[in-house]
This record gives structure tokens, C-alpha cells and sequence, in this order.
């Protein structure tokens, strides 16, 4: 599934799982190739999947990283977003000419629910949503923010609330998409075992 994200035929949750949508991914892969759409990938056409989606991450220079400040760890395409600060209030990667950010925020909030946080990140920043998942643990929205493309993904533990935005022009779509499927499948904000 990472891999298949990572060359732009897969765009849900890695899971490891094989679901009718991997399948499809897997298909699409193979007719990309000119291969026979079988579904199931031979050990050739593996290989080429995997150096594929390796080269994708080398090109934007995908790294995993802990944020110092909150503990929250991600993953971040450290040449598309090669600019990093931080404060109390979460962390910042951006490109030089301001083409795509990568924002890490906290905050505190009482008896905080994922619908609620949602429906809060919706009206922020005159969003216009065009997708949103909301679970118990955690939620999704992406759309537009602006000129800009948004993807967010954000939870919470007790008081604590945990966001992952992305934004990015919207030239950058090809580029951008198959990282921002990486990135929330990375994105681990309350990692175990990390001191509170």
C-alpha cells in the first residue's frame, strides 16, 4: 500500500490490509506498465514498485522525524520543506518561496471530540471542504484553503489536541499527493512510550 501510494495509484489508509481499492491500485500499476491487469504483483513487477516509490522518497527527501517539542512523529519530505522553526504551540516546515507548509499545532481544550474539532478546523481560515472523515480517534479534512490545497489530520489524548495541516499550491497536486498519503499514514501524535 505505501509503496502504491508512493508512485500516486493508492490513496487511502495503509493498513496492510488488501481491500478491493489495493487490488485496484495494483491493476492500475500494472496497466501503467503495459503489464497484464492480474491484480496480484509478480515478483518483477514488485521490484519495480519498490524502486519506484524509493525513488519518489529519495526526490523529496522523505525523512520520519520526532518533533522536539511535542513528541509527535512524522513524516516530513525534508527538500520539498527544507525550513524548520518551532514554538510552544507546535512546529513549521516551508518550502523557500512559501509553495507548501507543513504545520504541527497543540493546544489545550476541555472535553475536546473529534466531531467538534472538526467542525472548528472546518470554519477556520475560510476552508472550503471537499472531504472529511471524522472518527472517534481521530478525523480528516482536505480541500481548499484559499489558492492553497489543505489535507489535515488531527486527534486527542484528554485535554490535549494534536493537528498535522498541510498545504500546498495547487501546481504541485502531482507532486504533492502521493506525500501527503505518506504523511498521514506516518503521522503518530501521541507516540507510546514518550513521557507526558
Amino acid at each position: 500500500q505505501s509503496d502504491l501510494a508512493w508512485v500516486g495509484e493508492y490513496n487511502g489508509a495503509i493498513t496492510g490490509e488488501v481491500s478491493e481499492r489495493v487490488v485496484n491500485a495494483i491493476k492500475e500499476f500494472q496497466k501503467s506498465r503495459g503489464g497484464r491487469q492480474t491484480g496480484v504483483l509478480n515478483p518483477q513487477e514488485r521490484s519495480v514498485l519498490a524502486d519506484t516509490a524509493r525513488r519518489r522518497q529519495e526526490n523529496v527527501g522523505w525523512k520520519i522525524v520526532t518533533d522536539a517539542g511535542s513528541g509527535v512523529r512524522l513524516g516530513i519530505p525534508t527538500k520539498l520543506v527544507p525550513q524548520q522553526s518551532s514554538d510552544a504551540n507546535g512546529a513549521k516546515w516551508t518550502s523557500p518561496t512559501g509553495t507548501m507548509q507543513i504545520v504541527l499545532s497543540r493546544r489545550k481544550e476541555a472535553n475536546p471530540s473529534t466531531a467538534k474539532l472538526a467542525e472548528q478546523e472546518k470554519k477556520a481560515n475560510g476552508r472550503a471542504v471537499d472531504y472529511n472523515v471524522v472518527k472517534p480517534d481521530f478525523f480528516v479534512l482536505s480541500g481548499l484553503q484559499g489558492l492553497k490545497k489543505f489535507y489535515l489530520r488531527g486527534t486527542f489524548k484528554g485535554d490535549e489536541v494534536r493537528i498535522m495541516t498541510i498545504l500546498y499550491d495547487q501546481a504541485m497536486e502531482n507532486t504533492v499527493e502521493p506525500v501527503v498519503i505518506a504523511m498521514s499514514s506516518a503521522f503518530i501524535p501521541f507516540p507510546t512510550g514518550m513521557q507526558e
